[in-house]
């Protein structure tokens, strides 16, 4: 039985539209209380509560339907769109564009103390970091640049930060995962690229999770994979994470991954997906791995939660 389930907000959010995003975000500030934020991205707006189930607007007129992608550093919520609106950022008081004259990316992460990001439609194998715990480029020092294998048929469409260095995965045509090692822009210890995985990649940044000590993704035909699994077998299919459901994964709605989400963090040993299947537009079906015998060897074990037909939009992992 799936565990229960109560309502953070008492009644649905305009007029019951789906939450194409949501995050659990904590600011510290200056006195070191800290202070907890749920963030929802929908429609043309995201809105923020504070702590109460009591939603109002942080930013509206946005794409809409845009998938949103959360990054924080140095106390400072970024948030990539669509590449046609620019990112954005909060920090607990003002709502405002990114200051810095930042990409107009769309998907970011940290990682070494930068924010990175990607996705920006005129550039589509471009990688972006920010300067040194700047993200809002107050010094100045302005955003560098790594091109990822340029014109070759793919665009970056995930980056997450990995045993201390940045994984980025490319797709969805050919697909292949790319290693960016380093410190530092330049120098002895500067930024590397290694060509490192072929034929697999993402299907959106919002589909990365973490589990035991391993990395996951959803890739471009929906299926589950492990980082450590697809390093030592490649695209082997016997090495996915998902082979005991891949019938089940082949009715995704593939032309709607980007919007997928999965979830980890779970203390009971598990990560959550939603996901469209068959004709959705949107995700309409949330599956489950169970992963707290995988490695002694057995594989991991599926569940689907049918109840959350159509109501499992977006997932996150936060503190109640």
């Amino acid at each position: 039985k799936a565990p229960g389930t109560s309502k953070v907000n008492s009644s649905a959010l305009e007029s019951g539209a789906d939450i194409i995003g949501c995050y659990d975000a904590w600011f510290h500030g200056a006195s070191g209380t800290p202070t907890q934020h749920r963030i929802l991205s929908m429609t043309t707006k995201i809105k923020k509560d504070d702590a109460d189930g009591t939603f109002t607007d942080l930013f509206t007129g946005l794409v809409s339907g845009a998938v949103p992608s959360y990054a924080m550093l140095e106390d400072l919520l970024v948030i990539g769109l669509d590449s046609s609106d620019v990112p954005k950022s909060w920090d607990g008081t003002t709502a405002q564009n990114l200051a810095g004259s930042p990409p107009n990316f769309s998907i970011c992460c940290t990682h070494a103390n930068r924010l990175w990001a990607a996705g920006v439609y005129a550039h589509p194998s471009r990688l972006y970091y920010s300067p040194l715990l700047d993200p809002a480029n107050t010094t100045g020092e302005g955003w560098g640049e790594i091109n990822v294998d340029p014109s070759d048929g793919d665009r970056i469409m995930a980056i997450a930060s990995y045993k201390g260095e940045l994984i980025v995965f490319k797709g969805p045509y050919k697909g292949s995962i790319h290693r960016i090692s380093g410190t530092a822009p330049t120098g002895g210890d500067g930024y590397r690229r290694t060509r490192w995985i072929e034929r697999v990649g993402a299907a959106g940044q919002n589909t990365i999770f973490t589990f035991q000590d391993d990395l996951g993704f959803m890739g471009f035909d929906a299926q589950i994979h492990s980082l450590k699994a697809t390093a030592a077998y490649g695209d082997f299919n016997e090495a996915t994470l998902s082979r005991g459901i891949r019938s089940f994964l082949n009715r995704a709605n593939f032309s709607r991954l980007r919007q997928a989400w999965a979830c980890s963090g779970s203390s009971d040993g598990y990560v959550l997906f939603s996901l469209p299947i068959d004709s959705a537009t949107t995700n309409n079906a949330v599956i489950g791995m169970d992963y707290r015998f995988y490695g002694s060897g057995q594989p991991p074990r599926w569940f689907y939660w049918p109840a959350y037909s159509d109501l499992g939009m977006s997932l996150m992992c936060g503190i109640d």
